[in-house]
């Protein structure tokens, strides 16, 4: 999760790491990235870290972290009414950086779930059923 916020050059860099490696244990060094993804029964890392960031914010809407100074960035309202989509409140951002924070990006990304995924009785199948998306395109 902490490499979801680096730079683009640096998040190339670590999926060719991933895919030398993956060409080494197939000893497969023709076929696309994404057909020894396949075999392997992987994502790509930068999915891979959308599905963290996920499954981070779930355990923080049902308090299931420590109280921490990372749970603490977020708050959940506490409104009487049943409105849409407001597990977390989002805040503005002052300055670009802080659109490329987990602070902002996490709420944000969360609230772009399927909120059948999102009311996932337990972290287990919360886990189980985002393992299985491709999270990409929310992005």
């Amino acid at each position: 999760m902490v490499w979801h916020f680096c730079k683009a050059s640096d998040k190339n860099k670590l999926e060719r790491v991933n895919e030398r490696g993956l060409r080494a244990v197939y000893c497969d060094y023709k076929s696309p990235y994404e057909e020894l993804l396949k075999r392997a029964k992987l994502t790509t890392l930068y999915n891979r870290r959308l599905q963290n960031i996920a499954i981070f914010m779930y355990k923080i809407k049902c308090k299931l972290l420590p109280k921490t100074v990372i749970a603490d960035l977020f708050t959940c309202p506490n409104h009487k009414y049943n409105l849409r989509n407001t597990d977390f409140s989002i805040n503005s951002f002052i300055t670009v950086y802080g659109k490329n924070s987990l602070r902002y990006f996490g709420r944000h990304f969360w609230s772009k779930l399927n909120s059948s995924i999102r009311l996932e009785p337990s972290v287990s199948v919360f886990k189980n059923k985002i393992r299985k998306l491709d999270l990409t395109h929310l992005t």
